[in-house]
């Protein structure tokens, strides 16, 4: 068995994975539900601040209708993910997180970041992530790339998942949406 090295081998998209149906009833809703301004936790003060400002994209946990499709295709992305892996010490996960909506209205984005989340899971559910979930419910705006390191883009189109390491080797951002509004889920894997 090979051992990938490249840490680019280790991001899986997966095209049109959601359904143009599920996403287009899923914007249906995303303006009756209620965003916050998104914060990221400081697990060494224990705070929780913005990083970009009045910038910041909005984030939702709000349910809508279409959440058990998502959550459904969620299970089906880590399955993919893991045969594409293909390592035999990597056959599984215990569970992943409810949906989070994310909102860019325009000028707004997502700073640097990595995924490796020491407040995710909370209660009976202690630890950090191993994978982040990303989905895209639309592709009408302009600007809103996703970006891995300093300079690996990836190209969203309506329905799009993408499956990544939530650890401290994948970081990422999302740049400021210039028109339109962007709208994507995540969950987080565990």
């Amino acid at each position: 068995m090979k051992i990938n090295t490249d840490l680019k081998d280790f991001i899986l998209q997966l095209d049109n994975f959601v359904g143009k149906e599920t996403c287009d009833k899923t914007l249906q809703e995303m303006d009756k539900i209620s965003y916050k301004q998104h914060v990221f936790y400081n697990v060494d003060d224990n705070t929780s601040a913005s990083r970009s400002g009045e910038q910041e994209l909005e984030i939702s946990y709000d349910d809508v209708s279409t959440k058990p499709i998502i959550m459904n295709k969620i299970w089906h992305a880590c399955k993919a993910y893991i045969e594409y892996i293909q390592y035999p010490w990597f056959t599984g996960w215990q569970g992943y997180s409810g949906v989070r909506f994310n909102k860019y209205a325009e000028n707004k984005k997502m700073a640097a970041h990595v995924d490796h989340i020491h407040s995710l899971f909370e209660g009976q559910r202690k630890g950090i992530p191993i994978l982040s979930v990303l989905g895209v419910l639309n592709d009408d705006y302009v600007g809103g790339e996703f970006i891995f390191f300093d300079d690996y883009k990836i190209n969203f189109k309506q329905g799009d998942i993408v499956i990544f390491p939530s650890n401290f080797m994948y970081p990422h951002r999302v740049e400021p949406v210039k028109k339109g509004t962007r709208y994507s889920f995540i969950s987080w894997v565990w």
